[in-house]
């Protein structure tokens, strides 16, 4: 029901390790819980973008991974819609990959809020699938920030993830690309 990934590099072994647990035989909701840097988050996105039939959303604090990129544009190949909020401020930074995003097709939408930043890391696939936790989509968090990430297709669990996407949605402002950052 829960596949861990532990990694080794802090116990000084320097490389990371999958721990499975088997899987549920029943119609128990499955977790996956897995740990970069080297875990393999990145890649059970873009295997969970690469199952997704209707609809992707993500709400992001950073997007630079061309990798999820491209997950996505060829999502939005497949016909799949795909929506992505992003905090203003850090999407505005130079490594950020909006434009390239919005280019290719992705609905792109930036939040601006009264008090803090948007730091949310949520990707919800066909409304019933879901990951979140401390992973940024970047390639710093995959391949060298400590960062965890939670799967799930509990509807009990993605259900108030599904609102507060919404939510946010609702409140960001469309972006269209106009000729740079600064």
């Amino acid at each position: 029901m829960i596949e861990k990934t532990m990694d080794t590099a802090a116990r000084g072994k320097g490389k990371t390790s999958t721990l499975p647990v088997p899987e549920s035989t029943n119609s128990m909701p499955v977790f996956k819980v897995l740990f970069s840097p080297k875990g393999g988050i990145s890649k059970e996105l873009v295997r969970l973008t690469q199952a997704a039939a209707q609809e992707i959303s993500v709400a992001a604090y950073a997007f630079s991974s061309k990798y999820l990129g491209n997950a996505l544009v060829k999502a939005i190949k497949r016909g799949v819609k795909v929506r992505l909020i992003l905090d203003m401020e850090n999407a505005r930074k130079s490594y950020s990959i909006d434009e390239w995003l919005i280019e290719n097709g992705v609905d792109v939408r930036f939040i601006k809020l009264k008090r803090g930043c948007m730091h949310h890391k949520i990707l919800i696939v066909d409304r019933s699938h879901l990951m979140t936790g401390s992973y940024n989509f970047t390639n710093d968090s995959e391949f060298r920030n400590h960062e965890a990430a939670i799967f799930t297709d509990d509807a009990t669990f993605i259900a108030p993830f599904i609102a507060e996407f919404e939510r946010l949605w609702s409140l960001a402002l469309p972006v269209t690309v106009s000729g740079g950052k600064g």
